[in-house]
């Protein structure tokens, strides 16, 4: 029985309808709908990697996961990835990639192992004997999280016209045996390098599609990472370096150089970057800190791109 209230008569059962049907519009009004866009977040973690992929269904993965804690404080992982999806009541994550056991790259995995619900765990190898592999290989074990070693041209996950594949190559370093991630949505697609360069891509060029609106360059813009002939086979028009301050030079300016022709964002300028894509356009936007929020930069169509 619904009821409304009125001074002299008490509550009637019209008003009260009445009311309740404003305040459940006024909630539909104040969620935000799941976007149905392919959407990536390079989170600012200085000089490391950590990538957020949503997909247009709204399932997510993340693509490294930044350093490990220091002198007994927190991750970057617990600091700023696993705050930023609780914020947004997301607590399952489909596929973690650890493009490499860097600690860069790698060390706050176990956080995010214990923080979230994570589903698949894609690795270079299982033969690591760095203290940050330990740990990672135990979680692993301890929470019966499904582990698969990375196969080249390996479709991982896939609906619709958005999927993602990853590339392995057999490299001289650990770098170079980085997993190499390509994300596609219709005629759009990001290839993410972990810390792989030009050595790494030789071995897995012919599966690489010759068109990438994103690359992700590998090893923070350090020196061969990249070449022209690299660039003229994927021809991106935009570059992401995730750096911040270091003593290893990065990003070099030889790299910088050889992506003059593309659009450079840089996490150490440009602090978190976000990337949308309907596979028809994209658009690209920096994180404003004064304003706590995320501003638009360009926006791009992929049709006219590739014509």
């Amino acid at each position: 029985m619904i009821l409304t209230y009125s001074i002299k008569s008490g509550f009637s059962k019209k008003t009260l309808g009445t009311t309740s049907l404003l305040a459940f519009v006024l909630i539909l009004l104040m969620i935000n709908p799941p976007s149905k866009d392919f959407e990536v977040i390079a989170f600012d973690v200085q000089n490391a990697d950590a990538f957020l992929l949503k997909s247009p269904q709204n399932k997510y993965f993340i693509i490294d996961t930044g350093k490990a804690a220091y002198k007994g404080g927190s991750s970057q992982a617990k600091v700023i990835i696993s705050k930023y999806l609780k914020d947004r009541g997301i607590k399952d994550i489909d596929g973690l990639v650890i493009t490499h056991f860097d600690n860069d790259h790698s060390g706050g995995a176990v956080d995010l192992m214990n923080d979230l619900n994570i589903k698949n765990v894609y690795i270079n190898t299982f033969d690591n004997k760095s203290y940050t592999s330990y740990n990672i290989y135990k979680t692993i074990k301890e929470k019966k999280i499904p582990a698969h070693l990375a196969q080249n041209n390996e479709n991982f996950y896939s609906e619709g016209d958005f999927s993602l594949t990853n590339f392995k190559a057999n490299g001289k370093s650990d770098n170079e045996n980085s997993i190499i991630t390509l994300a596609k949505y219709k005629d759009f697609e990001m290839l993410f390098m972990g810390d792989a360069g030009i050595e790494a891509f030789r071995q897995v060029q012919k599966d690489i599609p010759q068109k990438i609106e994103v690359l992700k360059v590998g090893h923070h813009g350090a020196k061969g990472v990249v070449d022209r002939k690299m660039l003229e086979s994927i021809t991106p028009e935009i570059s992401i370096i995730s750096t911040g301050r270091n003593s290893f030079g990065h990003p070099r300016r030889g790299t910088l150089d050889v992506l003059r022709n593309t659009r450079i964002y840089r996490t150490d300028m440009n602090n978190s970057i976000k990337i949308n894509s309907d596979g028809d356009s994209y658009s690209v936007y920096t994180y404003d800190r004064q304003k706590h929020k995320y501003s638009l930069d360009i926006k791009n169509s992929v049709e006219e791109q590739k014509k």
